[in-house]
């Protein structure tokens, strides 16, 4: 699912209220929307957590810890009292920046496959909803580079990445009701990872 680079698509972009759409957990997809502030390439170098909290009450929602010298930089996915909720890492051997998502019990999840340029953004991510067993297909439109992009579901918009300001390396998502934060949030640490290679 990609998307050409204007940044036409986050400005026209609608966030409204959705079904709920259960990837990871359905506690996580708030019955209203949330705007959560993630910074850039949380977990590199420093090894230090970094917690993802809500823009407007600072409340901690997540946290994203990585190794920065793991060659295939895993990333772990907490909830704020530390229990883990996903795992991601880079295929050995990839060629590209797909990112195979584990279960906590480290089963194969899903599968996030984004493709960011200075020409194109591209997300490819299926998935099924824990809860009724519904596939979706989620993608990208906008630009990602300069952090004015729209995540879509089914080609709905359901999420909108913004820079916070302009020399920082934080960003905020905004995340409509009903949809998964937690798993937005793994595909924003994905697009992240491709946009930083």
């Amino acid at each position: 699912m990609g998307g050409c680079l204007s940044t036409e698509a986050f400005d026209n972009a609608v966030l409204v209220p959705h079904k709920t759409v259960s990837i990871v957990h359905p506690k996580f997809a708030s019955p209203v929307p949330v705007t959560l502030r993630i910074k850039e390439k949380m977990w590199s170098w420093s090894g230090d957590d970094f917690s993802i909290k809500d823009v407007h009450t600072d409340v901690p929602y997540f946290k994203v810890d990585g190794s920065a010298f793991s060659w295939r930089e895993k990333k772990t996915l907490r909830d704020y009292q530390g229990n883990v909720l996903a795992y991601m890492e880079e295929p050995m051997m990839s060629f590209t920046n797909r990112q195979e998502v584990f279960t906590p019990d480290m089963r194969k999840w899903f599968d996030i496959t984004p493709r960011i340029t200075m020409f194109e953004n591209v997300l490819d991510c299926h998935v099924v909803d824990c809860t009724t067993g519904q596939r979706y297909s989620f993608g990208i439109s906008g630009d990602w580079l300069v952090h004015k992009s729209v995540i879509t579901c089914d080609g709905v918009p359901v999420a909108k990445v913004s820079r916070l300001m302009s020399f920082t390396d934080e960003y905020c998502v905004e995340i409509a009701s009903g949809i998964d934060m937690a798993f937005i949030v793994l595909l924003c640490v994905a697009l992240d990872e491709a946009g930083s290679d």
